[in-house]
């Protein structure tokens, strides 16, 4: 047998050897894996995503989960029942006084004093709550659980807040956030103090 066919032989061998140890060395999943591009979203995302900046990637991520019921039942299914009253409106300005103005400003115009050391920027909340999606289950759910797994500092109210008092948030938000500091406190027995009846056009899912 001459040279030329056996060291051919040799390097096949040498070739199916290599190829057969590289398949062991490799995860088992890998061979059913899908063949996708490095840091693409799931289908139907890229799309989307592809002409956004950080900030607004993070908001539509947050969007899309919501939209596609990956939230716990407690919010999806949550029932506004502080409405949009003015008793309502004032407790949520306070709460908001204590626990939002300071990222998300005075006017909810995402310029707080805090905000310019957050990336993503804190939400522009007098323009997401005029959005058709934000929804009075979308905010509670967005206020109590927070931002982290969206990659945001926005912290989670849960633990600190009723749902209750989230609603009383969302009223005052509804109402273009009025400055009720200046505003003169309304007098027991007014039609504004009595009038506690829930909004029968409360913005909720249904």
């Amino acid at each position: 047998m001459s040279r030329t066919p056996v060291l051919l032989i040799l390097v096949g061998l040498i070739g199916a050897f290599t190829v057969a140890s590289r398949a062991e060395d490799a995860p088992p999943e890998a061979a059913n894996a899908p063949q996708t591009l490095p840091n693409t979203r799931p289908f139907g995302l890229d799309q989307a995503f592809q002409n956004l900046d950080a900030d607004q990637q993070q908001r539509m991520l947050r969007f899309s989960t919501f939209v596609n019921g990956q939230v716990a039942e407690e919010y999806a299914e949550a029932d506004n029942t502080v409405g949009y009253t003015v008793r309502g409106i004032v407790e949520g300005g306070k709460l908001y006084a204590m626990h939002c103005r300071q990222c998300h400003g005075r006017l909810g115009l995402g310029n707080g004093d805090l905000s310019q050391a957050l990336k993503p920027s804190p939400a522009m909340l007098a323009y997401l709550v005029g959005q058709s999606f934000a929804v009075d289950q979308y905010l509670l759910w967005s206020i109590a659980e927070g931002g982290k797994p969206f990659g945001t500092a926005m912290p989670a109210f849960k633990d600190r807040l009723t749902t209750e008092q989230i609603f009383a948030i969302v009223a005052y938000l509804r109402a273009d956030l009025p400055a009720l500091e200046d505003s003169p406190v309304p007098t027991p027995g007014s039609e504004a103090v009595d009038a506690d009846e829930v909004d029968p056009e409360i913005h909720d899912i249904d």
